[in-house]
């Protein structure tokens, strides 16, 4: 069985790979806002636009299949062996990727107040959509068997590539193979993920013989698990990213753009708590089976980890907010004079992450123990709230109204998602069966951090984002290496 160390090492690993990715995409960021706040609207709506109809090719299927595959590893499913299982995910997923591939491109054409630009990008981040899906669906025997720092490896390579040639491509010394840069950009990213795919590909087969199966039986069986999960997943995107949607009818291509840096700088470190919550699955899949006590001491160090993660994260953004939005963009994107610009839209959306981080904790545990309908409900009251908030508020607030609503909806879905992890694990109910949260530890991450914050805050350290990232992170990791016995 996984152990927590195990849990963290892959962890970890999916952290360096995605800080490795996260710079290149801020990179890309930067690029391609120097062609304007519109040009770069237009590029975040293509691949917003397209995320949604994404959650819907998963249709839950990846967490699905980590859990089927770990318990068959640990024999506690003997009815299907791994193979039987990724070849029948993967039919399931590439004919969902053809069904909704074209919905995406069919849909796009019916918003009126898309540009062409829009509708025909749209083509070409469909094919890259499909070509991660696909990745990702094979990835899921590397994650149950904790070996997914091969699909980091590819994630990191396929990232490196776009970087580049979206470099190469706004400095003109690549020959364009369309009129409009826009969709050179585009392009770059289908080639970037035919390279993440290969090399997720070849781990994966060493791992299991990779072939199509169609047993409908099992596709039945399957779908009618994962579906509850997978709309949940859709209403989960929806609340997620119908604020971006949104902003693109109501306000237009620059606020877009402006509230897209913000966005993809949160995005950027909220895949964070997904890799953790991938990382944790296959250990809290194999003890849901078997011991409810032993699950509930690894959600509470999942929790702590989480917790150790997402402070330092929050508090550093929010000090450096206008530096970051300045480095990643340029003054066009700042407020200044009553605009209110990607800085304060930051500010406003970081507490998101501490939210994000355990509502993705709580998700993959509840998946463990086949709450899938609880989460449809959650996800769908949120999407209700998102969405009427959005529409009330936006055209009178602004980005600051998507920002704010982001953050009230996360709370919402961290309130109900708790209760039911309360109800199933039992993590706050004080007796010799259960294992409570550590007081001592999480006590010293508090004071950790907010020693730190007042460090900068308060000192010359607040005008220099360089030098307080370097001091702040050799403390806080060293202190943490030093307490790694407590905290491992």
């Amino acid at each position: 069985m996984a152990t927590n160390r195990s849990v963290l090492i892959n962890a970890l690993t999916q952290f360096f790979g995605k800080g490795i990715t996260m710079i290149t995409s801020l990179i890309i960021v930067k690029i391609i806002t120097g062609f304007g706040a519109g040009f770069y609207g237009d590029y975040v709506t293509t691949y917003e636009f397209l995320a949604f109809f994404g959650i819907i090719a998963d249709a839950g299927l990846f967490a699905i299949a980590v859990k089927e595959i770990s318990q068959a590893d640990s024999k506690q499913n003997t009815k299907h062996s791994p193979e039987f299982i990724l070849g029948n995910v993967l039919s399931i997923r590439l004919v969902l990727i053809f069904l909704v591939c074209g919905l995406a491109i069919l849909t796009t054409q019916l918003v009126p107040v898309y540009s062409e630009q829009i509708k025909l990008g749209i083509w070409l981040t469909a094919t890259s959509m499909g070509l991660t899906i696909i990745a990702g669906t094979l990835s899921s025997v590397l994650q149950a068997r904790m070996k997914i720092q091969y699909f980091t490896l590819g994630l990191v390579l396929g990232k490196i590539f776009l970087a580049l040639a979206t470099f190469l491509i706004a400095q003109g010394t690549v020959p364009q193979l369309f009129e409009n840069p826009f969709f050179d950009f585009l392009f770059a990213g289908v080639l970037s993920n035919i390279l993440f795919l290969i090399v997720v590909y070849y781990f994966a087969a060493k791992e299991v013989t990779i072939r199509l199966r169609f047993d409908l039986h099992y596709w039945k069986q399957t779908l009618r698990v994962s579906l509850p999960y997978g709309l949940a997943l859709i209403l989960q995107t929806l609340y997620l990213r119908l604020d971006i949607i949104l902003i693109s009818i109501i306000l237009g291509a620059a606020a877009t753009g402006v509230y897209g840096v913000s966005g993809r700088i949160m995005e950027s470190f909220l895949v964070l708590g997904v890799f953790f919550g991938q990382s944790i699955l296959p250990k809290i899949a194999k003890e849901a089976t078997s011991c409810d006590k032993t699950s509930a001491q690894t959600l509470l160090w999942g929790i702590e980890k989480l917790i150790i993660i997402s402070l330092p994260v929050i508090w550093g953004m929010w000090i450096f907010a206008q530096d970051i939005i300045l480095i990643l963009s340029s003054s066009e994107f700042l407020s200044h004079d009553g605009f209110i610009g990607a800085d304060t839209a930051l500010k406003v959306l970081l507490p998101t992450i501490f939210f994000a981080y355990l509502n993705q904790l709580f998700t993959f545990t509840l998946v463990s123990k086949n709450r899938q309908n609880y989460l449809l409900f959650v996800n769908a009251t949120a999407l209700i709230l998102n969405g009427v908030l959005n529409v009330i508020l936006l055209p009178k607030y602004g980005i600051l109204a998507a920002a704010a609503t982001t953050v009230f909806c996360e709370v919402i879905v961290f309130v109900l998602l708790f209760k039911e992890i309360q109800k199933q694990f039992h993590i706050l109910k004080r007796d010799s069966e259960r294992c409570q949260i550590r007081t001592k530890n999480l006590l010293t991450i508090l004071l950790l951090n907010g020693a730190l914050f007042s460090l900068v805050y308060f000192t010359p350290l607040r005008d220099e984002l360089l030098l307080a990232a370097g001091i702040c992170g050799f403390v806080y990791l060293g202190i943490l290496y030093k307490l790694r016995k407590r905290f491992i």
